[in-house]
């Protein structure tokens, strides 16, 4: 004997369909799909590395790289869909910090500690001002205080500036406006005894852009 199995349909399904049976006298439905223009944001960041090390109650260090090492904008729009002629603004959004290699001393600290950028002569601008942490354990990143007067921000900003406009127009931009060597300074406690650990400063970057999606209406 063949036995009959009971085909139970959701209630919200059987809604829907009679919903769309019932719209334009019966006949279903079928969405117009119509383009939209939208702006997308997307992320970048350029990161830099120090190492602490022999001091015993101040630091003074500095570091230099060049942007375009670890910031490749073409690859960051392409990735993004976003053409770069849709490209609407390109700016810093924060600097973030974090320790590597942590100072066998497990209570290591720095204090009133100072960055500032210097790009092609237009430095030494003030980055990160009163700016203090823990270098005794590894951490994750964590925000930096940018400086209150926004000089390097602005200088920074202009060189993404640059950047995008060689890009636009199929060039490179001159090493000398990518190139920002970085001084650190502060002090470092308990004083009494020798310094000895790495860490990493991290400045993001914001990419806004426009891009066509298709949507139903």
């Amino acid at each position: 004997m063949r036995t009959m199995k009971k085909l139970l349909v959701p209630t919200h399904v059987l809604a829907l369909g009679l919903a769309l049976g019932l719209a334009n006298g019966g006949c279903m439905l079928i969405p117009e799909i119509k383009d939209r223009i939208v702006e997308l944001a997307v992320g970048g960041s350029t990161a830099v590395e120090f190492v602490s090390s022999g001091t015993l109650n101040t630091f003074n260090e500095t570091s230099t790289v060049d942007v375009l090492d670890g910031f490749n904008l073409a690859q960051i729009l392409n990735d993004a869909g976003i053409d770069v002629s849709s490209v609407t603004n390109i700016k810093i959004s924060g600097v973030a910090y974090r320790v590597t290699i942590p100072d066998p001393e497990a209570t290591r600290e720095i204090v009133n500690g100072t960055v500032t950028t210097d790009r092609n002569g237009s430095g030494p601008l003030p980055l990160i001002s009163n700016f203090s942490a823990g270098a005794g354990a590894a951490s994750d990143w964590l925000p930096a205080p940018l400086d209150p007067n926004g000089a390097a921000v602005a200088d920074l900003n202009a060189m993404l500036l640059s950047i995008l406009t060689a890009l636009k127009n199929g060039t490179s931009p001159p090493s000398n406006l990518t190139t920002i060597t970085y001084h650190i300074g502060g002090q470092s406690l308990p004083g009494n005894v020798a310094t000895h650990f790495t860490w990493q400063m991290k400045v993001k970057i914001t990419i806004t852009g426009t891009v066509t999606v298709s949507v139903p209406t």
